[in-house]
């Protein structure tokens, strides 16, 4: 975003230094709204153009907050499931045991502490179209937001918090992958052992060995997101100081929901597997419906505008 706005002031700067007939003046403004703090340069071409870079900085809202874990069957509790990490550890090598030593009171987590976060932070480039020149402001916009493609995640708060997770779904694994074991006659079936994640339909969402205990949830939009507004007020005003007022939408594409996922069928993980409502059953196919159908993100703003020459 620094790059972008950066290379506004260069662009709009070297025009206006050669002395392009077009250009009538240069200038800047500041603002708030719908898409955060917004910074930009600007330059009105003719009474009838206008064109404006800068970047919107959106502060980052941030939500804790606590989440119950579960495990792929309900014959068990996790609580039920930790009394028998001892004898998990027996039938296990040394490398791969259930280490006691990081569980508070030497049990398997039941919850964990996740954090949300809106992260929307965006750069812009908009020409405004002026159908009644020098009478009035009223302006029509178009043009493009980039961004991030992330712009909500969810994750867990304490580093390596699922660590110990990770070592109980691999003895799950290895007592599934060798059924005649020992691991696996012994202790994981008679008890009834199972692995620790949420059922959502189709998809078991558990943590990424890969991750070393971490895990992240997200909603990603499209980086570049195209806009069209309305609004009041001219980019460079005719007096030193001036306001501009802007109304319009940024078309985000479908957003999409990804979590961290197991396969049981090939015993694989996916670090981020795209959830589809279709196979996603319960309430959450019902919120994944709702959030997958808004497309388009709602941009407010108003700007003090300045002029510099």
């Amino acid at each position: 975003m620094k790059k972008l706005f950066i290379l506004g002031c260069m662009m709009l700067g070297l025009t206006a230094s050669a002395q392009v007939p077009l250009i009538e003046h240069v200038g800047g403004s500041v603002g708030v709204g719908t898409t955060g703090i917004t910074v930009d340069v600007a330059a009105r071409v003719t009474s009838y153009f206008g064109i404006r870079a800068g970047v919107d900085i959106m502060p980052q809202i941030k939500i804790n907050k606590d989440l119950n874990l579960g495990v792929d069957d309900k014959s068990l509790s996790i609580q039920q499931m930790s009394a028998y990490i001892d004898q998990l550890n027996q039938y296990l090598p040394a490398a791969d045991q259930i280490d006691k030593s990081i569980l508070p009171n030497g049990e398997l987590p039941r919850n964990l502490d996740i954090q949300g976060k809106l992260s929307n932070t965006t750069g812009h480039v908009l020409i405004d179209v002026y159908p009644f020149g020098p009478v009035n402001g009223f302006h029509a916009t178009i043009g493009a937001y980039f961004g991030g493609k992330k712009v909500v995640k969810v994750y867990n708060r304490e580093a390596g918090a699922l660590a110990v997770v990770n070592q109980w779904n691999n003895a799950m694994r290895t007592a599934q992958n060798n059924p005649t074991g020992s691991l696996n006659t012994q202790v994981v079936q008679p008890y009834g052992l199972k692995m620790i994640g949420a059922e959502l339909g189709d998809y078991f969402i558990t943590p990424d060995p890969a991750e070393n205990g971490d895990v992240e949830a997200s909603i990603q939009v499209s980086g570049f997101r195209p806009y069209i507004g309305l609004g009041f007020g001219r980019c460079v005003p005719n007096m030193p100081l001036g306001y501009q007022v802007d109304f319009g939408v940024q078309f985000w594409n479908t957003p999409k929901i990804y979590a961290p996922s197991y396969d049981k069928s090939t015993d694989s993980f996916i670090g981020e597997s795209q959830l589809d409502e279709s196979k996603v059953g319960g309430d959450a196919s019902g919120v994944i419906k709702t959030i997958t159908k808004i497309s388009v993100y709602p941009s407010i703003t108003i700007r003090l505008t300045g002029k510099f020459f």
